[in-house]
């Protein structure tokens, strides 16, 4: 097969057309154990940490191969669901509802706060939300791919760290 420059242009979500140079480059191969691997892999972790800025000596990022779905049901599997979760899972589309039915595949107890799928999040309802339950942790989705519609996640984490009682905020931040 060869390598064309014209490929097909892909309009899907997320990053999957690539470039000839990128294309090219992935036809050497790397050993999972290959120093210069993990010399690459230790590099993009730091440098996240440090976009997040973040303190190492706190925090970490894994890696993960996979689609968006993924990495948010990874992170729902490994992250919530301990005995005693509870997530409130704030949804405007269809990416928050994925988030409803990784829940109750993995029987995470949630609570849904909906708003229609061209509408922003409302930070008044999430407090309200917030202030008659117990949630160990929040989950919105930053660009619901499927509107467009960016959501106010600065505003949502400033409540849910005043709130003081939820242990984490989980964003899906799989861009548009």
């Amino acid at each position: 097969m060869d390598i064309k420059e014209n490929d097909s242009k892909l309009f899907t979500p997320g990053p999957l057309t690539t470039s000839l140079t990128v294309k090219q480059a992935m036809l050497h191969d790397l050993g999972s154990r290959d120093t210069i691997f993990l010399n690459i892999i230790a590099y993009i972790r730091e440098k996240l940490i440090e976009l997040a800025d973040a303190s190492p000596d706190e925090y970490t990022a894994v890696l993960l191969q996979g689609s968006g779905t993924y990495a948010v049901e990874a992170t729902f599997s490994t992250s919530v669901s301990q005995q005693g979760a509870k997530v409130l899972i704030i949804e405007n589309g269809a990416y928050g509802q994925r988030m409803i039915k990784m829940c109750r595949v993995l029987n995470i107890p949630y609570d849904i706060i909906s708003f229609h799928e061209t509408e922003r999040v409302q930070i008044d309802l999430v407090a309200n939300k917030l202030k008659s339950n117990t949630y160990t942790h929040v989950a919105i989705i930053h660009c619901e791919t499927s509107s467009g519609i960016l959501n106010p996640i600065e505003d949502i984490g400033q409540l849910v760290y005043d709130h003081g009682t939820t242990k984490g905020i989980l964003f899906n931040s799989i861009y548009c």
